[in-house]
């Protein structure tokens, strides 16, 4: 059976169909009235004329569905583009078992069918409408519901995830707070489980503001875009990145290889303050104790490079084209000592490539890992326009 989803839109593509038809007999009525000629059979049914059957072939390549006219011996009598790429046609004539059965059937009644074909090799699943159209004439209509698995299955492990990573520091909060209970007097004990407590709270809090930033990148809207300079975004990412830093004894050290020179983007401010900033976090939980991690700014051409170094735990190379996946770890077991939570260089990586950026990555386990970020510089018609990064209030140089 299809989803209400897809025999919606599987309902929509038929109409558009049945309103060809209408369109078709109304020209070919017309034609007939004016005894135009030369006449051909219609696509649909009857008879029309070469523009008319013409105008047919256009509206069905104009559908996203696979569109496939059959008559009653199951000959294909046209069928757009996508037909073909699904594989339902090969040499003028339906290619799949199933196919062939569902439309004999549909000679009688429309049918609403899910099918699994084999395309090239690999399984691939259409929800299939067929209904008949004329005396001899039957419409197929598919539409691939592979796309959709996927998202259902992305969505599936999300809220897997998303639970998982809740559980975890709210069973820890419930029950470092039952053995304070029990601690009794000892104020000591007290005092070591209360500041367990806070390590799970913040990260409880790291967790919700990362999933409601999720939940604003996913809603889509309107941006807020201006002249920025890099040098003050990587300055305010350091910044807030001072309390993590001081937790683990960290040196952030930033570089300018710009000699000073003014690197202004046209971007998000929000995003790619938000994007920098998880990305040192993540080289400072990813790194030792008392470790250098090393922020370099440089031109490079018409971009804005920021590089950020550090000389921590590296990533095998299998793993490196993960690392932007949503909940993805290398190290789960020092993502807990650290409070990650698998989602800082997935939000990052959306926000660079929403401002027309891209991060690079280079590591090594062992030696350290350096993510390289690029933006495109602004154009010297806006880079005379200046912003505050703090505050958001654009302002004209000179004035």
């Amino acid at each position: 059976m299809t989803t209400p989803s897809l025999a919606a839109t599987l309902a929509v593509a038929a109409v558009l169909v049945i309103a060809a038809v209408a369109v078709v007999a109304y020209r070919a009525g017309a034609a007939h009235a004016r005894d135009r000629a030369p006449r051909t059979r219609a696509l649909f049914g009857g008879l029309a004329d070469v523009a008319a059957v013409d105008a047919e072939r256009r509206m069905l390549a104009m559908l996203e569905e696979a569109v496939v006219i059959v008559d009653a011996a199951g000959t294909v009598l046209v069928a757009n583009e996508e037909a073909r790429e699904h594989g339902l046609v090969h040499d003028g004539m339906l290619a799949d078992d199933a196919v062939r059965a569902l439309v004999h059937e549909a000679s009688q009644r429309p049918i609403d069918r899910e099918l699994t074909l084999d395309r090239d090799g690999r399984r691939a699943h259409v929800a299939a409408h067929a209904q008949p159209l004329a005396p001899g004439r039957i419409a197929l209509v598919c539409a691939d519901t592979d796309y959709r698995r996927s998202v259902d299955r992305v969505r599936r492990d999300f809220v897997t995830n998303v639970s998982h990573e809740l559980k975890t520091p709210v069973g820890a909060i419930m029950l470092l707070a039952e053995t304070i209970d029990d601690a009794g007097d000892d104020v000591d004990m007290i005092r070591h489980f209360a500041v367990r407590i806070g390590v799970e709270a913040k990260r409880l809090d790291g967790l919700v503001r990362r999933l409601i930033e999720l939940g604003r990148m996913g809603a889509g809207g309107e941006r807020t875009v201006r002249v920025v300079d890099v040098h003050d975004l990587v300055a305010h990412a350091i910044a807030d990145t001072e309390v993590t830093a001081a937790a683990r004894h960290a040196d952030v050290q930033l570089r300018d290889d710009a000699d000073g020179m003014p690197l202004p983007v046209e971007v998000d401010a929000v995003g790619v303050h938000i994007a920098l900033k998880n990305i040192v976090e993540n080289a400072i939980n990813y790194s030792p104790e008392g470790a250098v991690v090393a922020v370099e700014l440089a031109r490079a051409g018409d971009e804005a490079r920021i590089r950020v170094v550090d000389h921590g735990v590296g990533i095998p190379q299998p793993l490196q084209g993960r690392v932007f996946e949503r909940f993805y770890r290398v190290d789960p077991a020092r993502s807990r000592l650290t409070g990650g939570t698998g989602l800082g260089l997935s939000i990052a990586n959306h926000h660079v490539r929403a401002n027309h950026g891209h991060i690079d990555l280079w590591s090594r386990p062992g030696e350290g890992s350096t993510f390289t970020v690029t933006l495109p510089l602004a154009s010297p018609a806006t880079a005379g326009v200046d912003a505050d990064v703090s505050t958001g209030n654009r302002k004209e140089d000179g004035r």
